[in-house]
């Protein structure tokens, strides 16, 4: 079909034009054959040509197959080679156009053999390679976006028009004749040189490509990657990484909270790590072995090091508490002979924990010790990023063992390396440090041994320049420093650990005994409990019963359906057992001998499986009595002919009968009665403490308790070597919550850490209903921190905002209770919140010092109100950790009346109101609102609540619930008012909240009364409802401005009058509020909680008193 002409568009004789059809598609190809040369003239018709032949291409693939055949055959894709090919086509619309064009062909083909055509003939290569004008952000973004459109396309078919293997002898350009091709990637060499680009949308381009290109698998691809020049792109990758912590430092170190866009500033940079960071983890994923090296190689040298671990050790932190560390160089090579050691000794030699570790150098060379290029609050938040967003499980490994690992995490040949293989000393000041072991040579390998794969190398130790525990003790001595920001950092560094479910079970328990969240430990205890390598476990279980139990995560409910299924099943086989049970057992007895009778023995020393004697049968699952076969690849015993022998019965034997029991304390024990030859025998017990195995003869019991005693006349039962490793680990982990209770105290500590430490405490100690059995330390430690946030309320109850105190409890509640009970993954918000309130806090702090008046002086009100809000926090936050662990749970609703802003408003006495005003209850004033006109005026005293206004008992215990949250809601004032237009009204001008109201005689002139105009409290609970707990009291200080009343009244006497009647009613509206906050004042088994009981009692009988 032919073009319409003029005359035909004119007059329309001709029929209408089909736009997309072959003859459109002849027509814009000629179009371009028309102008090969594009210039001012011909640009738009060139540009205009070039989107419609994508639009027709891409109609006819799916429409018209004629279309798609003629754009091959005629090969239109040379053309736009051809267009670009002119130096001046590559900037501006022309090139935009031909790269937009080539990215919607290659996205919206469907065709394969299309798609293949489209990156034969090297045309897309050669367009890749060219040189753009990448100054303009828009051409890049075109270019950027091809390339990843072309990535989305690769597989190990496409991937080879694109990726040439090289090796054969070629003259191409940049090579010598005759000498082999090196191997070539564009598409891959180009996108990588954007890996810094300052456009976060270019750089996310980039890592998608790549991450398309490494999961390629071809050999050829993966060694091109990996190999010069491509390898520098990792080294860039982790510089870069390392550059934008840098910046996020500097950030974090300039405490600039105020401005407006401090917030999305600090939260853009961490979120940019986070991304980093997630990308390197993706890169991990992908299983190349070569590719995995080469990024954590990289890694280790410009990030791990530099940003994570050397800052934490820097003398504003850690000097408290790791001893001043000097390098010395060690004379000799260690361990193998190839490295020599460096260590750091310190005051009077108590830097054993700080020891520095092998170093990479000659032996008796020295090494400098590298400093951190941040500061430690950056490496904490960084560090939480990384356990937030990291999953592979080989670099988790390696960074918690060098940063909570201590001794356990040092390889052995370092310096002073135990028999066992690790470092002593790792704990400071620990008995035995450098003493010779004790134990056997088989129970030091096999303790050893259970801790070997957690060992990092001796090459990555020597990087880290300090040993793992001089870093453990770095963490936790910034819980307990005086730095309030460092402190929350650390906090969520813990926190985001326990969240993380790639960490390795059984390295958190190596490195704390439960530093294993409750929930978690407790289901792994049950699994081991009842699945355990042991020849018998095969048959004590399903397979369904295994599965059911490996998804159990509420407890021990489904668990112990399953169990008590079971205990049904075989009841009848029970019962006939129980009668012969015990002429069957000495007939087992007799036929397996004295070389497989249960015998005791010293278990814990020798390693050998036995059952429990009586001593221990009511010990609890997770008891540490008993000796344990390993399970899953974990260390054997090293006598194991019970085991074996039980094995073989067991194998010949037709059935196999399981007895389960319920003890007194909840927990079942486990009876295997198997029968051989028609009659039951006793096998050994499990090799899990808490399952329960047959009863032993009395002459076997009496030994065994014989022996028992001799053992403890002689010091005690020897501890073996899972013994002696639980011990270290509950060390361990009581470090880690002795560290956690310490920062409960801190008045500098922000009250988002107080919910993360709430939340850990949680995971970490709470055993469900009924509570948890604390140390004497630890509720020592707990009680004197709720004492001491109980204290700080109390006194906030004599304040500006007494009456806000009941409201804000109500309104924090439910937050902190989410918040320590479900914590979801800590958001890079949360993280920069946590950041801003730290600093808004010591701010707080020093503002306390600094002198009143002056125009930079903060508002008194809004000082006030940050002191009150964090008063309550901390209250409430310590008030529901001691429920947690004491209870098991926290109630859901607040221990005071809710409070809504409708409850507020209702009460609330407005300006402009008429309300009634008896004569009593008023005094007359004159008040000057502008100056020069001054009015007469009614004081008064309103917005009490009804019950008090009446004068009935101010003891709250005895009012209706209704009653009490009206109390809670009430707004007292100081009003100033005009006569109004009834008798006994007047209509309100200006009102003042009683409780900051401060009434105070002027002391040169005595008619004169002075009165704080205070924020309302309703101004106080919108900043609050509108803000998160991060900027709450960056909010605070911009909306709340207070104001001042000067009142002159007819003579002194009726100044004073009017002053200490407002100072009555404030003090006993502070006697109610007392008493409803009265659940957080009071504790029934501390000596603080009844003093705090006994001052609302008192404060109550003195209004009362008044009163009366």
């Amino acid at each position: 079909m032919q073009r319409r002409g003029f005359w035909s568009s004119l007059f329309g004789s001709a029929p209408a034009h089909d736009r997309f059809s072959l003859e459109e598609l002849q027509y814009l190809h000629s179009t371009l054959l028309r102008n090969p040369v594009v210039n001012d003239s011909n640009r738009e018709s060139v540009v205009e040509a070039l989107r419609s032949i994508a639009e027709l291409v891409i109609w006819g693939d799916q429409h018209d197959s004629s279309m798609v055949e003629y754009f091959l055959t005629e090969n239109l894709l040379a053309h736009f080679n051809q267009i670009l090919q002119q130096r001046s086509n590559r900037r501006g619309d022309v090139a935009m156009q031909v790269l937009q064009t080539l990215s919607i062909l290659i996205q919206n083909l469907r065709n394969q053999q299309t798609v293949y055509y489209l990156f034969s003939n090297n045309h897309i290569n050669e367009i890749v390679s060219m040189r753009f004008d990448f100054d303009d952000d828009e051409v890049l973004g075109y270019y950027v976006n091809l390339l990843k459109t072309i990535s989305l396309k690769l597989n190990e078919t496409t991937v080879q028009f694109f990726f040439h293997a090289g090796g054969l002898p070629g003259g191409g350009r940049g090579t010598v004749p005759g000498s082999p091709r090196p191997a070539s990637f564009p598409l891959y060499t180009e996108s990588i040189k954007f890996v810094n680009h300052r456009d976060p949308m270019v750089r996310t381009a980039v890592k998608t490509l790549t991450l398309n290109v490494y999961g390629i698998p071809l050999p050829a691809v993966q060694q091109f990657v990996t190999s010069r020049p491509a390898a520098a792109y990792f080294s860039e990758l982790a510089t870069f990484l390392a550059e934008q912590c840098q910046v996020l430092d500097r950030l974090l170190s300039s405490w600039d909270v105020a401005s407006p866009q401090a917030q999305g500033t600090v939260e853009s940079c961490l979120a940019e790590v986070e991304d980093l960071l997630s990308y390197c983890n993706d890169v991990l994923a992908t299983g190349v072995e070569p590719l995995r090296a080469l990024l954590l190689e990289c890694l280790w040298a410009a990030f791990v090091g530099p940003i994570l671990f050397w800052p934490l050790i820097q003398e504003d932190v850690a000097v408290q508490h790791i001893a001043a560390l000097s390098l010395t160089g060690a004379s000799g090579p260690s361990g193998g002979g190839s490295a020599g050691a460096i260590t750091a000794a310190g005051a009077g030699g108590a830097a054993a924990g700080g020891r520095a570790v092998l170093a990479e150098a000659a032996p008796g060379a020295h090494r400098a010790v590298q400093r951190g290029t941040v500061g430690p609050l950056c490496s904490l938040y960084v560090f939480e990023r990384l356990f937030l967003a990291v999953t592979d499980g080989e670099l988790l490994k390696l960074l918690v063992s060098a940063l909570l690992g201590g001794a356990a995490a040092c390889a052995p040949g370092s310096t002073g390396a135990s028999p066992a293989g690790s470092l002593p000393g790792s704990r400071p000041g620990s008995p035995g440090d450098g003493a010779p072991s004790q134990q056997p040579p088989a129970a030091a390998a096999s303790a050893s041994g259970a801790a070997a794969q957690w060992r990092i190398p001796l090459a990555l130790l020597a990087r880290l320049q300090y040993s793992p525990a001089a870093y453990r003790q770095a963490l936790l001595g910034m819980l307990r420093g005086t730095d309030a920001q460092v402190a929350a950092a650390a906090v969520r560094v813990l926190a985001s650990l326990l969240r993380n479910r790639a960490v390795s079970e059984e390295q958190l328990e190596l490195i704390g005994k439960r530093l294993l969240p409750q929930r978690r430990r407790k289901q792994r205890q049950l699994l081991k409990a009842l699945v355990s390598d042991s020849p018998l476990s095969s048959h004590m279980l399903e397979p369904a019963a295994v599965a059911e139990v490996e998804e159990e995560v509420g407890g021990e409910s489904e668990l112990r359906q399953h169990e008590a299924a079971q205990l049904r099943q075989h009841q009848g086989a029970e019962g006939q057992e129980g009668q012969e049970l015990g002429a069957r057992q000495q007939a087992a007895q007799d036929q397996r001998g004295h070389g497989q009778s249960l015998q005791e023995g010293d278990s814990r020393g020798q390693g050998e499986v036995s059952g429990p004697s009586h001593a221990q049968q009511d010990e609890p699952l997770n008891s540490d009595s008993g000796s344990m076969l390993a399970c899953n690849g974990a260390t054997q015993p090293a006598n194991s002919s019970h085991s074996s022998s039980g094995s073989s019965n067991f194998a010949g034997s037709p059935a196999v009968h399981l007895s389960l029991r319920e003890a007194s304390d909840g927990l079942l024990k486990a009876q295997l009665l198997p029968s051989v030859s028609g009659e039951q025998q006793e096998l050994p017990a499990l090799p899990a403490s808490g399952l329960q195995a047959a009863p032993q003869h009395g002459e076997q019991q009496q030994a065994q308790q014989a022996q028992q005693q001799r053992q403890a006349q002689q010091g005690g039962r020897r501890q073996g070597p899972a013994t002696a490793a639980g011990t270290a680990a509950e060390a361990a982990f009581s470090d880690v919550v002795s560290a956690l209770l310490g920062p409960l105290t801190s008045d500098l500590l922000p009250p988002l850490s107080l919910r993360a430490i709430g939340w850990l405490l949680h995971q970490l100690l709470s055993m469900g209903k009924g509570g948890t059995p604390l140390s004497a330390g630890q509720r020592g430690a707990l009680a004197q921190a709720a004492a001491r946030h109980r204290a700080a309320l109390q006194q906030q109850l004599q304040g500006r905002w007494a009456d806000a105190l009941a409201p804000m409890v109500a309104a924090e509640w439910r937050r902190c209770r989410e918040d320590i009970l479900r914590a979801g993954a800590g958001s890079v918000h949360v993280a920069v919140q946590t950041w801003m309130q730290a600093v808004l806090v010591q701010e707080l702090r020093w503002q306390q010092g600094a002198p009143a008046g002056g125009t930079s002086a903060p508002d008194p009100a809004a000082v006030a109100a940050k002191h009150a809000y964090l008063a309550v926090q901390g209250a409430v936050a310590l008030l529901q950790l001691q429920q947690v662990l004491c209870e098991g749970d926290i109630p859901a609703n607040p221990p005071c009346p809710p409070v809504s802003d409708a409850d507020v408003r209702r009460g609330e006495v407005r300006e402009q109101a008429q309300i009634a005003l008896a004569q009593s209850q008023r005094m007359h004033c004159t008040v000057c609102f502008t100056r020069g006109q001054e009015r007469q005026a009614y004081f008064a005293v309103e917005g009490l609540p009804a019950h008090m206004k009446a004068g009935h008992t101010a003891d709250l215990s005895l009012l209706k619930p209704s009653v009490q949250q009206q109390v809670a809601a009430s707004a007292p004032v100081l009003l100033v008012a005009d006569p109004g237009s009834k008798p006994e009204t007047g209509l309100v001008l200006s009102v003042a909240p009683l409780m900051g109201a401060l009434p105070r005689v002027d002391a040169k002139h005595p008619r004169w009364l002075h009165v704080q105009v205070r924020p309302p409290l309703r101004g106080l609970l919108k900043v609050l409802q509108g803000s998160h707990p991060g900027n709450a009291l960056l909010n605070m200080q911009r909306h709340l401005v207070s104001g001042h009343w000067v009142l002159a009244f007819p003579d002194a006497d009726r100044a004073a009058s009017a002053a200490q009647h407002s100072l009555e009613w404030a003090h006993k509206m502070r006697a109610v509020y007392c008493q409803l906050l009265h659940p957080l004042l009071h504790d029934a088994g501390g000596e603080e909680g009844s003093a705090a009981g006994s001052a609302c009692s008192a404060q109550a009988a003195h209004a009362k008193q008044e009163a009366d």
